[in-house]
């Protein structure tokens, strides 16, 4: 790098909803998808929960994956 010269990277981003559960057939599932993405570059770079109900009887409704590549 050349000294007082940035080089800014650029990134694609896309997002998956992900709506199965924990049991370890979803667990495969869930790593069969993550390895489809990275073996197209992509890199999963945060899970943002989303949350529903009411008072005491709030859970996990279903979960978004958020996932960058440089483009």
């Amino acid at each position: 790098m050349l000294k007082g010269v940035f080089i800014l990277e650029k990134w694609e981003y896309a997002v998956e909803t992900w709506t199965l559960g924990i049991t370890s057939a979803d667990r495969e599932e869930f790593e069969e998808k993550l390895n489809e993405y990275g073996s197209q570059g992509w890199e999963l770079v945060n899970v943002i929960p989303q949350v529903g109900g009411r008072g005491g009887d709030v859970k996990v409704e279903f979960n978004q994956l958020l996932f960058k590549r440089k483009k």
